[in-house]
């Protein structure tokens, strides 16, 4: 398992120094004095999240909930309320967005030899940063944002979701382009992703032209074909080993971006709460999904097969019978576990997404079953990354093959379903797939009757602070978009 040690250093100067980061990007007088490699740790960690608090509000309460990994019984309601989805906005754009846009200049204006490939991975991570942000919200500020010490743009336009994501598909191509015949990045152990290694920097940004141009299939299918095409093509991950995500280091007393922010919400939370939900569990449960006594256990930590029970999400029961996220791995009921890697974009996605690619267009070979199988596989196989006996054999993998064979009369529904499961922990992508693909078929909560006309969700809303700062934009953005409410289709949410 790759591991990658967050240098006290480094704790110290960003757990501490927000405020030196303000005056980067506000005081006029002052240049950026930090070397790109440390400004870009500070970036990937903050893309993980700055607060743990932040992850409860908008991953795991309103998504996790949302598309029904979790119940987290009384919080159900807050899924239809216009409430608390401010955090991801309002913490992405406070560190990750001001600091990418300001190392992004700092490394054009560059003339060392490792600037070109280091601003070839810095736009790679800042096209990570913005799906993110754009799949949440729809229209955001985008060419504009993160300017304000740089071009004095305090009040930033929000761009189309169909132009953002057209500017995103052509810096990956250019940014992959570049990083083919640039010489080697300055970044190394500091990039906390790949330890600045080039040819994984290409297979992630690959990764991601896939994914986005799977996001257009519904709106611009012809456009989603050739952005895949020239994504698999180009060389996506091949394997496990060439996963994007955050190992982080297990420090008890912090809450800040150098812990989990997942596995520290579930550790913050009584024994009581954040259940399995019953739709997930009942899916992996009528398949004998060996992933059930990997991602669920009881509150005491029994990971037992025939003890796991999904709670219903009309339940809002605060007992302690039904399971949980794997307290072993993932941490709660008292047991402390900080240091488990962050997912960004899994190799099981990227097979997942080249089956459907296959299905759809024919590509890879067309061959859609071997890359469901190889999904399906590196999906169970990837969990061991977790550790503390977080694995599946092959002989499990094998049997779980046989006894739920790929039927190909149901591939885009079975493809989804099996993304559904292998992105467990990265809310905002279930999130997003599902909207895309319409699998799994989910029902709301009894109390959107009531909220949402029994709808659920498609976004997440803008911040009032937005309102308060930016109002201008923000009554563009929501007119030009349809509207600012939970249930305003995004642009190529059209399923």
């Amino acid at each position: 398992m790759k591991k990658i040690l967050i240098l006290l250093a480094v704790i110290i100067t960003f757990g501490s120094c927000d405020k030196d980061f303000e005056e980067i990007n506000v005081n006029p007088t002052k240049a950026t004095s930090l070397a790109p490699a440390t400004q870009f740790t500070y970036v990937q960690l903050y893309t993980g999240g700055s607060s743990y608090v932040a992850n409860l509000f908008w991953n795991v309460i309103h998504l996790m909930q949302n598309i029904q990994h979790l119940n987290l019984t009384s919080y159900v309601s807050f899924l239809y309320k216009e409430g608390s989805t401010n955090w991801l906005f309002e913490e992405q754009y406070d560190t990750t967005v001001k600091n990418i846009v300001d190392l992004e200049a700092q490394l054009e204006a560059s003339d060392e030899p490792t600037a070109e490939a280091d601003l070839a991975i810095t736009r790679i991570q800042k096209v990570l940063i913005f799906s993110r942000l754009t799949d949440a919200y729809g229209d955001i500020p985008y060419s504009e944002a993160g300017k304000g010490f740089l071009e004095g743009i305090r009040f930033p336009k929000y761009d189309k979701q169909s132009d953002i994501y057209a500017d995103m598909l052509a810096t990956l191509e250019e940014s992959v382009a570049t990083l083919s015949t640039s010489g080697e990045s300055s970044y190394g152990s500091a990039d906390l992703f790949f330890a600045g290694d080039k040819s994984k920097w290409i297979k992630f940004g690959n990764s991601l032209m896939l994914r986005l141009a799977m996001r257009m299939v519904n709106v611009d299918e012809t456009a989603a074909e050739e952005w895949a095409t020239k994504a698999i093509a180009g060389g996506v991950m091949e394997s496990n080993d060439d996963i994007a995500y955050l190992q982080y280091e297990n420090h008890a007393n912090d809450g800040g971006p150098n812990v989990n922010p997942l596995t520290k919400t579930f550790t913050s939370r009584a024994s009581t709460q954040v259940k399995i939900s019953k739709t997930f569990m009942d899916f992996m449960k009528d398949r004998n999904d060996p992933r059930v006594s990997v991602l669920c256990s009881t509150i005491d930590g029994d990971t037992t097969f025939d003890l796991q029970f999904g709670q219903d999400i009309n339940d809002p029961t605060r007992g302690e019978a039904n399971s949980k996220p794997n307290i072993n791995i993932f941490g709660g009921s008292g047991v402390v576990v900080y240091d488990a890697p962050l997912f960004f974009q899994t190799y099981a996605e990227v097979e997942f997404m080249i089956a459907e690619a296959a299905e759809r267009w024919g590509l890879a070979g067309g061959d859609v079953e071997a890359h469901y199988n190889a999904g399906v596989t590196a999906a169970m196989e990837y969990l061991s990354m977790y550790g503390d006996g977080a694995s599946i054999s092959v002989d499990q993998i094998s049997d779980y093959l046989a006894e739920n064979p790929f039927v190909p009369s149901e591939a885009l529904k079975m493809i989804n379903e099996q993304y559904w499961v292998a992105t467990f922990g990265n809310g905002l992508e279930t999130f997003s797939n599902w909207k895309r693909s319409g699998y799994p078929e989910l029902v709301a909560a009894d109390v959107a009757e009531t909220l949402t006309g029994g709808e659920i969700p498609r976004r997440f809303v803008y911040p009032s602070s937005e309102e308060l700062n930016n109002p201008e934009n923000v009554a563009l953005a929501a007119e030009q978009q349809g509207g600012d409410e939970l249930l305003t289709r995004m642009w190529w949410d059209t399923k």
